[in-house]
């Protein structure tokens, strides 16, 4: 198993680059928040000097393989605020693009600053291993590179909560601080993809019968943070209708620092086919 910075190394390849997917970032399939991170990556190969990811609108158009990716790269604004396209694809078909948003502007204002939920700090809560000790339900892959610890925990069989909000302290296994801000930018880009889906199935009355695959997530980066600690995650799926599960996330640093927020669509995609039909 790599770190995510080893997982989103890439190389030059003709005019583009090429990244090799890790199975350990998989679930059903790379994680879209891994892909996310490979995006973040490469965009980081054409911003100007002193730049950091400011935002990122990404698309889900299909699934990968885990096998090498074609990274197609373009910067299409210059300046103290810049824009890149990336595009993933694999034998000439695209599977996912984003934008991405970079700036080096560090204008001083009047900062506003929002509250930092009032949660039990990491070491103060058990291990979600403690949880699922008894579970029949095999874990994907990608879960193996957390180390979480939830403020409350739902097993997949048990009975709904009543607190609408998913808090969850996450930490990054073998990770080392990084130099470069576009690294860490993803690595809250995954926690934010990684939590829509488990922050709306868990105040239902029953374990949905349908998936729900992201069709795209955004982030808004409001600093960096390095790797190497814990992040708070606080995520809600506050509208769930026609066929769609939309959900909102923010990432906080160990030190009560809101890192970056952002949220996803999703589509709604029965697992069996409905009564009577």
């Amino acid at each position: 198993m790599g770190t995510l910075a080893q997982a989103t190394s890439l190389a030059p390849q003709g005019e583009g680059l090429i990244v090799q997917l890790d199975p350990a970032w998989s679930g059903w399939g790379p994680a879209g928040g891994y892909l996310a991170a490979i995006a973040l990556r490469a965009a980081g190969t054409v911003a100007p000097a002193g730049h950091r990811a400011v935002t990122m609108s990404c698309q889900f158009l299909s699934t990968a393989q885990i096998a090498d990716v074609e990274v197609c790269v373009e910067i299409v604004k210059r300046g103290g605020s810049a824009c890149a396209n990336v595009a993933l694809s694999q034998d000439r078909r695209r599977f996912f693009q984003a934008q991405v948003w970079s700036t080096s502007r560090t204008h001083a204002l009047d900062e506003v600053t929002a509250r930092f939920p009032d949660v039990p700090r990491p070491d103060a809560l058990a291990p979600i291993e403690t949880y699922l000790k008894d579970s029949k339900t095999e874990r994907v892959a990608f879960w193996a590179n957390l180390e979480c610890r939830p403020v409350e925990f739902r097993a997949p069989a048990g009975p709904p909560l009543h607190n609408r909000r998913l808090q969850r302290w996450y930490r990054f296994c073998g990770q080392a601080p990084e130099t470069d801000v576009f690294v860490n930018a993803g690595y809250v880009a995954l926690l934010i993809d990684a939590n829509v889906w488990a922050s709306h199935w868990r105040t239902r009355d029953a374990v949905p019968d349908y998936a729900a695959p992201t069709l795209d997530t955004t982030v808004w980066f409001h600093e960096d943070a390095g790797a190497a600690g814990w992040f708070l995650v606080d995520a809600e799926s506050d509208v769930a209708r026609n066929g769609l599960v939309h959900g909102s996330v923010r990432v906080w640093s160990e030190d009560g620092r809101l890192i970056a927020s952002g949220g996803s669509q999703c589509l709604v995609v029965p697992l069996r086919p409905a009564s009577g039909t």
